[in-house]
């Protein structure tokens, strides 16, 4: 029928002109549909045609370099100290997701780092013995560039749709490695109607293994390295989607052809309790837990904090992304590193919320100072390590902010290792977390929120290990667990 028609428009009397325009659209037509059919980002958004992404559509760290943001140590402050913005971080050390609320669990906010990738090593001594270890930034800064979306089902979402079955997914998108093919060219054109953009890769990778996928897919629990510590989670590798797209993402990160690669996926059974700089169980009624992240469930930061950091950087290194630190919540109109001086905060939620929530404040304890590593010197633009210029009579320059926090952030010698100190690790406390169980909502955080500190002792609200028992679908919710049970 196309032929027929091609045909037609040049049998037929009229403007030689708009046979050239019919034309091309009928080619243009044509290449998006080959593009639809065949193209890896248009695949995957069929894929996602039951679900919506709880990621914000604008951002609101945009202006995080305004002179406003920047409230030097002891300043007099007018008004209320305000949430500026939310992190979550899907898959540890990928690039983030910023939400306008967030779902606070007994394990920090909901989804944030319960994926990591590993590689396997195995032992040169013993050919038997294998063992994995997470990669991060601090070896593969290329990670910064693997871009991550959740996405969740709604109210509208079928109920057979597999994707909705496992509670949804996190979307993972890099550029492609390999060389460009005329389908991949024409699924970016597509995509950006950017003649010379990058092809993309994306994939899928489901929160939970369907109960109807169990059998299929036989996700084994291994166990791998994080830090000093040994983590367990689910090989998530064997999932045909997630197979599928490694090999690419190993040649995108320049893993080894010879080295084995997968992401492992946190569960219930492999949560572990924090075992150092623990909090008071006066103020957080059980135990801290944790899946992947490293120690403590949540990380606060201060834009004035970075600010001060960043004016003492070199001028080549100026001004300072402040998303290098990954802090879940950002906060604003708060004098520079006063968050280090806090022992409990409340977060009240903002007036005129329309979303449901539970009608309760949480309260964090504040447990310690985040020690940094080489992670914030990686450029989130370039997926490569900052430096300053070098002197003359030197080849290579110094890491940066790492060298700048060394000299006037290290402001305690617990941690031989730091690269200097800013932010603050955090725990929920139960008593909220009970509170918002027992109205049957959940206890959100929301951008907007102010931050009351100083809270005083304990309310006696004690709620122990007995805090997961009266509810097992709250529970769940609480510690950042679906099923199939669940309703979404």
């Amino acid at each position: 029928m196309l032929l027929q028609l091609l045909q037609s428009l040049y049998t037929s009397p009229g403007d030689a002109l708009f046979r050239v325009v019919v034309a091309l659209i009928l080619l243009l037509g044509t290449a998006f549909a080959i593009a639809v059919q065949f193209g890896n980002s248009y695949r995957t958004r069929r894929s996602l045609k039951n679900l919506q992404n709880v990621g914000s559509v604008g951002s609101n760290m945009t202006d995080q370099y305004n002179p406003e943001f920047a409230l030097l140590p002891d300043a007099a402050v007018d008004g209320p100290i305000q949430i500026k913005a939310l992190y979550l971080h899907p898959v540890k050390s990928c690039g983030p997701i910023e939400v306008n609320r967030a779902l606070l669990t007994k394990t920090g906010f909901m989804y944030d780092r319960c994926f990591a990738l590993a590689t396997e090593n195995t032992d040169k001594d013993d050919a038997a013995i294998t063992t994995w270890r997470f990669i991060s930034q601090r070896t593969k800064p290329l990670m910064s560039l693997v871009r991550t979306e959740i996405w969740i089902p709604h109210k509208g979402s079928d109920p057979n749709d597999p994707l909705v079955q496992s509670n949804g997914c996190v979307v993972m998108k890099f550029d492609d490695p390999d060389a460009p093919t005329w389908i991949t060219r024409l699924d970016a054109f597509c995509q950006t109607w950017n003649p010379f953009a990058t092809p993309e890769v994306s994939f899928i990778v489901p929160l939970q293994i369907a109960s109807y996928q169990t059998d299929k897919s036989k996700a084994d629990l291994k166990t791998f390295g994080i830090h000093s510590r040994d983590a367990m989670g689910l090989d998530f590798g064997v999932i045909p989607s997630v197979a599928a797209a490694l090999p690419k993402l190993k040649r995108f990160l320049g893993i080894p052809e010879g080295q084995r690669f997968t992401i492992f996926k946190c569960t219930p059974d492999t949560l572990v309790r924090t075992d150092k700089n623990l909090a008071p169980l006066a103020h957080i009624g059980s135990p801290a837990v944790h899946g992947y992240t490293d120690q403590q469930p949540i990380n606060i930061n201060s834009l004035s904090s970075v600010h001060a950091v960043s004016a003492l950087l070199p001028a080549e290194n100026q001004p300072m992304n402040a998303l290098r630190f990954r802090a879940n919540i950002w906060i604003t109109n708060a004098p520079a590193f006063e968050e280090e001086n806090w022992k409990r905060y409340r977060i009240l939620p903002k007036k005129g919320v329309t979303q449901p929530r539970a009608a309760v404040s949480p309260t964090i304890s504040v447990v310690c100072r985040t020690s940094r590593c080489t992670m914030p010197n990686v450029n989130l633009d370039k997926g490569t390590f900052d430096t300053d210029i070098p002197l003359p009579e030197k080849k290579r320059g110094k890491p940066q902010p790492s060298t700048t926090l060394v000299q006037h952030r290290t402001i305690e010698t617990g941690n031989k290792s730091a690269l200097g100190y800013l932010g603050m690790h955090c725990v929920p406390e139960d008593s909220s977390l009970k509170m918002a169980e027992e109205q049957e909502l959940g206890l959100y955080v929301e951008v907007g929120d102010e931050i009351e500190i100083d809270v005083g002792e304990p309310n006696g609200y004690s709620v122990g290990m007995t805090l997961y028992e009266s509810s097992p679908k709250l529970s769940r919710l609480m510690l950042g667990i679906f099923d199939d049970s669940d309703s979404v």
